[in-house]
């Protein structure tokens, strides 16, 4: 979905969860962002695994690949692939080669806002927020807004703040904000 749905917050909350620290041995998170710059992502993935070090020499892509396959091996790992725009098989089906060298039951988060690229990069369990209805807005936005308030100055700002929700158009980032 676009922008301002909560597609990084649900991930954060799942990237931070303390179940998922436990369970895995490698927890990453990777903004890929609109302009996809292979070498940067794989650099993140290193770093992630904490093998910056290794690899600080490395500077072309399959020598990064390379270096991902060769750490990742026997690690079950969760890593969350955010924001991410390309849908170009071919560069994301390198990475996915050598993530799959992982334990068994290492899983990938990803983020986007073309449902064509979650599909592309196999994402089995896809995930469609949508917007908040008129009356979940309000409800947020008034705990957001008001919690502090007595209950007359709520009253008194209903109205403005009904507007405000409704300016929103069901988008909780723009909400929060």
């Amino acid at each position: 979905g676009m922008g301002g749905f909560g597609k990084t917050t649900i991930a954060q909350l799942a990237y931070n969860d303390d179940g998922v620290k436990r369970n895995f041995e490698k927890v990453i998170w990777v903004c890929v962002s609109d302009t996809f710059e292979e070498i940067r992502v794989a650099k993140a993935i290193i770093e992630g695994l904490g093998e910056s070090k290794e690899a600080s020499g490395l500077s072309e892509f399959q020598s990064l690949m390379s270096h991902i396959h060769r750490s990742i091996e026997g690690k079950k790992f969760f890593i969350v692939l955010d924001d991410v725009w390309d849908g170009n098989y071919n560069i994301w089906d390198q990475f996915f080669f050598c993530l799959k060298n992982g334990l068994p039951g290492s899983k990938i988060v990803v983020t986007t806002r073309n449902e064509s690229v979650a599909r592309m990069m196999g994402s089995t369990n896809i995930i469609f927020i949508k917007q908040l209805a008129e009356e979940e807005c309000w409800s947020l936005f008034k705990r957001l807004a008001f919690s502090s308030r007595s209950f007359e100055d709520c009253e008194k700002l209903e109205p403005i703040g009904r507007k405000i929700a409704l300016k929103c158009k069901g988008l909780p980032l723009a909400l929060k904000v």
